[in-house]
């Protein structure tokens, strides 16, 4: 089973690929700060929602991957969003 990390990992890496760098950073700052057991429940729940609300096919999901098909990188999204909510139940 692919972990949170490794899933965040993955589309951070699509998304360069892509070319959408500022997507890539924005979320590669979120899972920072969601992994960052250092920091408050809230703020690391709060980076999890906003990781979540990406998930959706009308904010990452719109782009354009060319080295993707679209039913692959709505299925990775798909996974990220499920793990994420596990990950904010764990906290």
């Amino acid at each position: 089973m692919t972990t949170f990390s490794e899933l965040v990992t993955s589309i951070i890496s699509d998304l360069r690929q892509g070319g959408f760098v500022k997507d890539a950073d924005e979320l590669q700052h979120l899972a920072n700060l969601a992994l960052d057991q250092t920091l408050l429940a809230d703020t690391r729940k709060d980076a999890l929602k906003k990781i979540e609300m990406r998930c959706h096919v009308k904010w990452l999901g719109d782009l354009y991957l060319p080295h993707l098909s679209q039913k692959e990188w709505w299925g990775k999204l798909e996974k990220l969003g499920r793990s994420t909510k596990k990950q904010v139940q764990a906290i």
